[in-house]
């Protein structure tokens, strides 16, 4: 749940295919109103649970990534007033009390203690179980915002990439901050590759698989990760999705990793 959940904020996407149920749920209808709410101490997604026990629903993390922060809140609406299916997002928000928007505002001036516990939370999942946590990426953009940070130092995502067109993915870095990526194909070829790095002595040749890339980011700013897919002729499909997981490992300061 966790690891979809950064997939969300790394991301910014509000695909409701990938919500990350953390508490019990009593219904099969879908999430509604899903949005990213972001505060001084959490960072995550609410979304209204429709039905006779409807629920607001705020699943994220801590912004040092030590605690999972779970809320549920009932809500009701007016039995004589009832929301047309498919009613957008603002008229469903409107039409329920407490008003989402007031608890997204508690949410994100809700203030936590201080947490002793750590979590290095930058190691890339193991290769039989990325998949199972990928996050559809499903925006229509060659250049992708991949927003690592100290709560979500990692994600996996499921990249929709076609053959020859290159998909890139811009990370935020500090000063020697390393930057890991890992891709997984069933079929042909991928090649990672980081546009700050310095070329490689020896270029890869058409087909040739380079399935793994890290970089170790020298100034502040963003790191581009590169994804470009190789079709070997009548074996290789020309559009496919490819489950890339990036981490994010800090430089040592005061000491410490």
């Amino acid at each position: 749940m966790t690891a979809r959940l950064c997939g969300h904020l790394v991301t910014r996407s509000v695909a409701a295919v990938a919500i990350p149920f953390g508490l019990p749920i009593d219904t099969t209808m879908p999430p509604l109103a899903v949005r990213l709410v972001d505060g001084d101490s959490v960072s995550g997604i609410r979304y209204l649970v429709p039905g006779a026990q409807g629920t607001y629903r705020f699943e994220g993390v801590s912004r040092d990534g030590s605690r999972r922060v779970s809320v549920r809140w009932p809500i009701t609406s007016d039995p004589a007033r009832p929301i047309p299916a498919g009613a957008a997002d603002s008229l469903i928000e409107a039409a329920v009390t407490p008003n989402p928007y007031m608890l997204d505002s508690a949410l994100q001036s809700l203030r936590l203690g201080s947490s002793e516990s750590h979590r290095d939370l930058s190691a890339l999942p193991p290769a039989d179980s990325a998949r199972a946590v990928a996050m559809p990426l499903v925006r229509d953009f060659p250049d992708q915002p991949f927003l690592l940070s100290d709560a979500c130092p990692q994600a996996t995502i499921l990249l929709p990439v076609l053959a020859r067109v290159d998909q890139k993915l811009r990370v935020p870095v500090r000063p020697g901050d390393r930057i890991s990526a890992r891709a997984l194909q069933a079929v042909g070829t991928v090649q990672l590759s980081f546009d700050e790095a310095p070329p490689a002595t020896t270029l890869p040749t058409v087909r040739e698989a380079r399935p793994e890339a890290s970089f170790t980011a020298p100034d502040s700013g963003r790191v581009t990760l590169r994804v470009r897919v190789q079709v070997v002729p009548r074996v290789q499909p020309v559009e496919q999705h490819i489950v890339i997981s990036v981490g994010r490992t800090p430089a040592r300061r005061d000491g410490r990793t």
